[in-house]
């Protein structure tokens, strides 16, 4: 008699534990629901209200600072994982992660040196894990104004070493900025050439003359220094061969 009872409990245990199960849901959904389409992967999507900055006409050297605003507009994190300049003269730094529905930023830094009387211009390519745009691009532009016109720009003397070799090299301040030229620089040319700095009316005058006497070929950059605080140095090249 005992063991029918404990046949019937334990039967009715199993039967107890089965009905529970049947109701409980599935641990993993009906594949068919994604096939239809009625269920979605969640996705970042990268976006900029004001993909293209220009900045008005700077002196060079001056360092132009921008901050885009990158807005997430899916529903998943949107990871930044790169962002690289066409530029070695401009650097970002850039939030690495941006949450739906929020917006982060990529701060570019510009240094102007060497684009004196140039347009700058700069692609930034913004690479992210949005599938759909995942090399986004930003620009940046602007006019750059000179500090003053140094005529020639470089300087090359050819023949023999022996012969005496003489340069005149102007520059002319650009009267919108305060520029004096206070003195020079020879670097690896010292001991090479000799260098003669006059001012003359609104300009200055450079002569160089050749000072070495045995063959062969050497080259630098004379250095002109000047008072402007954003732009403290002008560039003259040289070359003897």
């Amino acid at each position: 008699m005992n063991i029918i009872k404990s046949v019937l409990y334990i039967l009715s245990v199993l039967l107890l534990v089965g009905v529970t199960h049947a109701t409980e849901p599935p641990l993993f959904p009906d594949t068919s629901l994604f096939e239809s389409g009625e269920f979605t992967k969640a996705l970042p999507i990268i976006a900029c209200d004001a993909g293209v900055f220009q900045f008005s006409q700077v002196l060079e050297g001056t360092i132009v600072k921008h901050t885009f605003e990158i807005q997430n507009r899916g529903d998943a994190i949107l990871q930044i994982l790169k962002v690289k300049t066409g530029c070695g003269c401009s650097t970002a730094s850039y939030d690495n992660e941006i949450l739906p529905g929020k917006t982060g930023k990529i701060t570019l830094n510009i240094d102007t040196n060497g684009y004196g009387g140039k347009l700058y211009t700069d692609i930034i390519h913004v690479i992210s894990n949005d599938s759909s745009t995942p090399d986004f691009i930003l620009k940046a532009s602007g006019p750059v104004d000179i500090l003053a016109t140094v005529t020639p720009k470089g300087i090359s003397f050819k023949g023999k070493c022996s012969d005496s070799h003489e340069a005149i090299v102007t520059i002319e301040p650009n009267p919108k900025y305060r520029c004096e030229i206070t003195g020079f620089d020879l670097a690896e040319l010292k001991g090479k050439i000799t260098c003669n700095l006059k001012k003359q009316n609104q300009m200055y005058l450079l002569t160089v003359r050749n000072q070495i006497k045995t063959p062969g070929r050497y080259w630098g950059k004379i250095v002109l220094n000047t008072n402007n605080e954003k732009h403290k140095n002008l560039i003259c090249g040289f070359q003897q061969y």
